[in-house]
């Protein structure tokens, strides 16, 4: 339990020093909190006075009961308050982790620079081996700072003081068990960030095609295809972490269109590359189309992903003939026959 008064910095950073909420701290707690523009992705309405002082009675009834809060911190140069910044219990086993700056604090980094230490401690002192977090959908600075700081995406959760799913990021001290399951609505901005980060990892050599799959981008095109139900996905996913996916779908090809299926996505976060998940996603789509009457699979591969290609040609896929263009690389076709066929027909 917390008996411990002082008000010295228990923690510090290059630039920031953190403390404990004490009773006597509503003014300070009022000065943050108060603040509309801190508040307004966080609830409805702005916050009463009332909720301003419950929110201290429960951040310090937290220091305690379970040796965290949501710290005061402050900026080591001139003590001047910068916001809050820690953790909250979030369910058995694991806390969450938040931040609030002041305004004036906003895109300098010490989000990312604070959000490193309480992680930091969090891990080193036993406090917790998994951490939550999430933020509103609409706010990009928290999303920014969040996979800066290495969560990944899991499915949203809803939020009760704004009433929206609101984006949820685990992270996890050492392994957890990987499994698979179909997507649900709520996957779409995790799959959008596996999405993304595979591709900037994979396509260093097509900067163009990176710069064009932002996570903005894939993030409005998942949320674009799950609201349409449009997706016929299956998730990979590291305990919450969503960390790849793939997508069975007829092909759009004219030439085989109603006669052959294809692999649309196959995405792996790079946390997950070298596991074996690529052969568990590819069987899954595989048996997917089978079941949907397709015996013939179809998928394009940019030429220069030599890792995609070796992956797809160690599964039985072959190049068929067919190729386009686009962000300045070649794509080719592949093809693969799920069942055995005469040897008379091609795999075009």
């Amino acid at each position: 339990m917390l008996t411990n008064t002082d008000t010295a910095y228990f923690l510090r950073t290059e630039r920031v020093g953190f403390r404990w909420w004490q009773s006597e701290d509503l003014p300070l707690a009022t000065a943050l909190w108060g603040i509309a523009e801190v508040t307004r992705l966080m609830s409805k309405e702005p916050w009463t006075q009332e909720q301003i002082a419950q929110r201290l009675k429960d951040e310090i009834n937290n220091g305690q009961k379970y040796g965290i809060q949501y710290w005061p911190i402050f900026d080591l140069s001139n003590d001047a308050h910068i916001g809050c910044v820690g953790l909250r219990p979030y369910c058995e086993g694991t806390f969450e982790f938040g931040f609030h700056l002041k305004p004036e604090y906003w895109g300098r980094g010490i989000a990312t620079e604070v959000g490193r230490r309480v992680i930091k401690h969090a891990f080193e002192s036993g406090l917790s081996d998994n951490i939550f977090a999430g933020h509103h959908p609409d706010n990009k600075p928290s999303r920014n700072a969040l996979i800066k700081l290495g969560l990944i995406g899991g499915t949203a959760q809803y939020f009760e003081r704004t009433g929206l799913m609101h984006p949820a990021y685990y992270l996890y001290r050492g392994e957890r068990d990987f499994s698979t399951r179909p997507t649900v609505a709520g996957d779409a901005r995790a799959l959008a960030l596996v999405h993304c980060h595979s591709i900037r990892d994979t396509f260093q050599m097509l900067p163009e095609y990176v710069a064009a799959r932002s996570l903005d981008y894939c993030e409005q095109r998942w949320d674009e295809r799950m609201n349409k139900q449009q997706s016929d996905t299956l998730a990979l996913l590291h305990g919450e972490q969503i960390v790849g996916f793939v997508t069975a779908a007829p092909s759009p090809d004219k030439d085989v269109r109603g006669k052959a299926g294809e692999v649309d996505r196959l995405y792996i976060h790079p946390c997950a590359w070298n596991k074996g998940h690529g052969t568990t996603l590819i069987k899954w789509c595989e048996q997917r189309l089978l079941e949907q009457g397709f015996n013939l699979i179809k998928l394009w591969v940019f030429e220069v992903n030599e890792r995609g290609r070796h992956f797809y040609e160690k599964h039985g896929y072959k190049p068929d003939g067919h190729t386009k263009s686009d962000f300045r690389g070649k794509i080719l076709r592949y093809g693969k026959y799920l069942q055995a066929s005469p040897p008379y027909l091609s795999i075009v």
